[in-house]
């Protein structure tokens, strides 16, 4: 059987080694801290959850939600914001506007993300 595939944007490679070190098991994942690089991979392949943290350098996480929302996906993935700046009016608005369809603070647990993970 086949794993749900995963893609983790974060800035912070330390993260992204923990992410994957901890999920290899669950899912076929897919991490990088570059936005455009995640965008390229979701053009080919069927992705089904899209991590991302909001402040990175190159791109926030809502931009990149938002680039991720013009490709129109045919199959769109679950998407989860992993940040700990949940106050941003940027971030409000995303999960006002669905971009987000689960927020996370920092620092996450691999129980925390496995209960979100299975909720949407």
């Amino acid at each position: 059987m086949q794993k749900p595939v995963v893609i983790y944007l974060d800035d912070e490679e330390i993260n992204l080694l923990l992410f994957k070190e901890m999920f290899k098991k669950d899912f076929d994942v897919f991490t990088t801290t570059y936005p455009e690089e995640a965008l390229d991979y979701l053009k080919n392949n069927d992705v089904e959850y899209v991590f991302t943290d909001q402040r990175m350098p190159l791109m926030s996480g809502v931009e990149f939600l938002k680039e991720m929302e013009l490709m129109n996906i045919t199959t769109a993935p679950k998407k989860v914001m992993i940040s700990g700046y949940a106050a941003e009016g940027e971030v409000s608005e995303a999960i006002e506007k669905r971009l987000i369809d689960r927020f996370i603070d920092k620092p996450w647990t691999y129980d925390g993300l496995k209960t979100v993970i299975s909720a949407i």
